[in-house]
């Protein structure tokens, strides 16, 4: 795992960095001392975890977070602060994932490298969700097809509820509207539940997909969305936004106009 530094204290920057030595699997690329090298570096260069103090002269730790995450969506970032008061902001505004306090110890930074490297093992198969515009579903760059129309609208009925449920009842009425609720429909919306989890399942998502009893749901959790993050506050996620969402479907047309609300 490849790691830069971006602390305006350069001592500061280099115990960390002393303390990474001889951990496997660990090299820092880089020690910077202000936002913008790191970020010039991030441009050209692949890493894994960045580690960012947050007051820094002329762009601060909380912006130069943001804008890694613009140019490396996957990116483990953690800041390293002795004002643990940033940390609403930097899940806000960044998704930043963790947080160490100065003044730290030796193992405070060993368990933030143990636990930056699970989390980059995870991303490097990060499943994406596109909304804005046509539905459609990553594992990283991959696309993932699904067997069954009616199996990706429920997939994407899921999304669109946020992690909400969805009981059968209100699956039937949004993908077989013109059918009478029946036995028939009902093994029709099983089979829709069934396709979903072995397609997700086939590309290595099994626990994003949940089901209950006469229910399903999505683990947001697990999954980058324009939609979520725009939920989220993330006002950036809107400038993906072109006036469409999910427009193969009828019934995505109300949360169209809650996204048009929120981006004002």
């Amino acid at each position: 795992m490849r790691i830069i530094i971006a602390d305006d204290e350069r001592m500061a920057a280099e115990r960390f960095a002393m303390e990474c030595r001889d951990v496997q699997d660990v090299e820092v690329a880089g020690i910077f001392d202000f936002a913008g090298d790191a970020l010039d570096y991030a441009r050209e260069n692949d890493f894994e975890l960045a580690v960012l103090d947050v007051e820094m002269p002329e762009m601060d730790g909380i912006e130069l977070g943001r804008r890694l995450r613009e140019l490396k969506p996957d990116v483990v970032i953690v800041y390293v602060t002795g004002y643990p008061g940033y940390a609403a902001e930097a899940m806000t505004k960044v998704r930043a994932d963790g947080f160490i306090e100065k003044p730290y110890s030796r193992e405070d930074v060993l368990r933030c490298l143990e636990n930056s490297k699970l989390l980059s093992r995870r991303l490097t198969k990060r499943l994406r969700i596109v909304t804005f515009g046509r539905f459609d579903v990553f594992s990283g760059d991959k696309l993932i097809t699904f067997r069954s129309a009616k199996a990706k609208e429920l997939l994407a009925l899921c999304v669109d509820r946020a992690g909400g449920n969805v009981t059968m009842e209100e699956a039937i009425d949004k993908l077989w509207e013109d059918r009478e609720y029946d036995e028939k429909v009902k093994s029709l919306y099983r089979k829709a539940v069934s396709s979903v989890k072995e397609t997700l399942s086939a590309a290595g998502f099994d626990s994003f997909f949940e089901t209950g009893r006469g229910c399903c749901r999505i683990d947001t959790a697990m999954a980058e969305c324009d939609y979520f993050r725009l939920l989220s506050g993330d006002l950036e996620a809107g400038k993906g936004y072109s006036g469409e969402y999910m427009f193969e479907y009828s019934w995505a047309e109300d949360t169209m106009v809650r996204i048009e609300k929120l981006l004002g």
